[in-house]
């Protein structure tokens, strides 16, 4: 698709948005002024303290040859089987508990498709043995709500068609209820009682009834399941604009939005307090679909991985006291590399939040998805931690037979921690790749390799010297390797 309509599409998305990319300067830590190794914080505590995979669930396929997965796209019906579900989300999570990812967001989570809550508590089972930490994706004005999908009193679609009244609406005054296309075009929802998900639906924020409705959802959710947590979003596929949501926000004009500050400060300490008051020690992950780097231009209404307005940090510091405040750094990276953009302001602190940095790397929506990013992945852990983050969210919907994405989940477990505190790349090359790829040449081939998909008339070159290597090496290391060679050979065009 074109670019304009990629952007069209990244916006529509917290959950999946690439970001822009901006700049074309190289990452220099001392042209900006900041330290990337882990001095600045706790001396001898590993800097990054908290490692999370971000899953849809319609796109997650850890149960190999098995029909129905999407390789792109948010809000997507569900194609697998209640068997699927279940064994796609149990291999993910024992593979987690192996390898010290903390937590895993699963948007989708409660489904009739896929088995609702029966199917959840068993997932709920594995992550309390995996000593993981399953988190509820939920939208509180978007997305859903509490039960992505079904015929639930805790469905916001439901919950909408029943009260028609409390639907957001745009500044004509026509319901924010639409599905959009791969070409990034919209078009409003006008029938009804059909099974759904079939687009975005938008809760005015303002109406009391949707706040007492998101809150029963979130105490209800928690009372029925022995969850890890949640992860919130207010919605970044545009904002209600009547009368009672203008004359509440101060920064939001009459024209189109994606998303609001305002909302967030107002709706997370209401869900907070909702999800505490039943299970005080869960963790809550709040959304903010930005960047902490400070905006300094002339003031606009934001969209997804835009820089922080100043008037936004009197939200921020709404958000109640202990949440995980999560960020994205899409639009502050280019080729890998971290740009300019991203400099010393661009810091959280710390102190009543705990931060998390995300990123899309190694998807569709920010390059190929499962493609080798370890390189990448090192780079926003560095200046992350220069940053002021503890946490690091990664995608985790593919399968670790896939050797791109199995190395990349392996960095995400090594970066920042015990024995990686200065995210050395070539450390954890010769640590954990070499052994895994035939030896530390082979770890240094293999990302030079991989790097080709930027450089593709080099790509037939490379398949002859990964070919002559297979017969050497080990059966795993060579199964890695043929998994590199298909990925590049399919980037090669086929002769008539």
């Amino acid at each position: 698709m074109s670019t304009l309509n990629r952007r069209e599409m990244i916006q529509m998305s917290a959950a999946c948005g690439m970001g822009a990319v901006i700049g074309d300067a190289e990452f220099s830590e001392h042209a900006l002024g900041v330290d990337a190794s882990p001095a600045q914080g706790t001396s001898g505590a590993s800097p990054i303290q908290t490692r999370m995979f971000w899953t849809w669930d319609h796109s997650t396929e850890w149960a190999l040859n098995r029909p129905g997965a999407h390789t792109h796209g948010s809000c997507n019906e569900y194609g697998r089987s209640t068997d699927s579900f279940v064994q796609d989300y149990t291999a993910l999570l024992r593979w987690c508990g192996q390898h010290q990812i903390d937590a895993v967001v699963v948007w989708g989570l409660l489904r009739d498709g896929h088995g609702g809550v029966e199917s959840a508590k068993r997932l709920c089972d594995v992550a309390a043995k995996e000593n993981v930490r399953l988190l509820c994706g939920v939208g509180l004005n978007a997305y859903g709500g509490v039960y992505y999908e079904g015929n639930s009193p805790h469905n916001l679609e439901r919950h909408l068609e029943a009260h028609p009244e409390l639907l957001a609406v745009d500044a004509e005054g026509n319901p924010l209820s639409f599905t959009i296309d791969l070409n990034g075009k919209k078009t409003p929802i006008t029938t009804k009682g059909q099974p759904g998900p079939r687009g975005f639906y938008q809760a005015c924020p303002s109406r009391r009834e949707n706040q007492d409705f998101m809150a029963e959802s979130l105490g209800w959710l928690f009372k029925n399941l022995p969850l890890g947590g949640v992860q919130m979003e207010t919605g970044d596929t545009g904002i209600c604009q009547c009368k009672l949501c203008r004359d509440r926000r101060q920064h939001s004009t009459s024209d189109f939005s994606w998303l609001s500050w305002e909302d967030m400060g107002l709706m997370y300490p209401l869900a907070t307090n909702a999800v505490r008051s039943v299970a005080k020690d869960a963790w809550v992950v709040c959304e903010t679909y930005s960047h902490p780097q400070p905006h300094h231009g002339p003031d606009k209404p934001p969209k997804f991985g835009d820089t922080m307005p100043a008037w936004a940090a009197a939200e921020l510091a709404k958000f109640p006291r202990g949440v995980f405040v999560q960020w994205v750094a899409d639009y502050f990276m280019k080729n890998g590399e971290i740009t300019p953009a991203w400099t010393a302001e661009g810091r959280v602190t710390k102190g009543d939040h705990r931060h998390v940095m995300r990123s899309h790397l190694a998807t569709s929506w920010f390059g190929n998805r499962g493609e080798l990013a370890v390189d990448w992945l090192a780079n926003l852990v560095q200046r992350s931690i220069a940053s002021g983050f503890e946490g690091i969210s990664l995608f985790g919907e593919v399968s670790p037979f896939h050797a791109g994405a199995e190395l990349n989940y392996l960095a995400l477990a090594d970066y920042g921690g015990a024995d990686n505190h200065k995210v050395d790349l070539d450390s954890f090359q010769q640590r954990i790749a070499a052994p895994l790829l035939g030896g530390a040449d082979n770890a240094r081939d293999f990302l030079r390799f991989a790097r080709l998909l930027s450089d593709r008339g080099k790509i037939p070159a490379a398949l002859t010297s990964i070919y002559g290597r297979l017969a050497s090496l080990p059966p795993d290391a060579a199964r890695r390797w043929c998994w590199l060679a298909n990925q590049l050979a399919s980037f090669v065009p086929l002769e008539p």
